[in-house]
């Protein structure tokens, strides 16, 4: 089977591939910030997983038009999304945090505290 799984639901009869999200990592002084663009997907369709040092992401969306109504235009496609990424070697997996709003998931990673900068204080 290739890479891309389809699926039917049953009143949308487009077909659904699981593609790669947009996906954004930046750095700060504490930690990371790993972004990814989920358009259409909720709290309830994300499954988030830590394996090892891997983080796992996976959606499941399910589209059901409102009754009477033919859709004639999207915005965007309805597509379940899936990605693993290695952490960076100096994050702590321990404190994985996230949290989603209007189609982005938002995941923080603290450094592991003995990488964190630190003031010295001089007697």
């Amino acid at each position: 089977m290739s890479k891309e799984t389809k699926k039917l639901d049953r009143k949308d009869t487009t077909p659904r591939r699981t593609v790669t999200p947009s996906v954004y990592v930046s750095e700060t002084k504490d930690g990371y910030e790993i972004t990814f663009e989920l358009p259409g997907v909720g709290k309830d369709g994300i499954s988030l997983d830590v394996e090892n040092r891997t983080l796992v992401l996976s959606t499941s969306t399910k589209f059901t038009e409102p009754e009477g109504c033919d859709c004639t235009l999207r915005e965007f496609a309805i597509r379940d999304y899936a990605v693993s990424l290695d952490m960076p070697e100096h994050a702590d997996p321990n404190t994985v945090k996230a949290s989603v709003a209007n189609g982005v998931l938002t995941v923080a990673l603290s450094k592991r505290a003995e990488l964190k900068p630190r003031k010295i204080e001089i007697d």
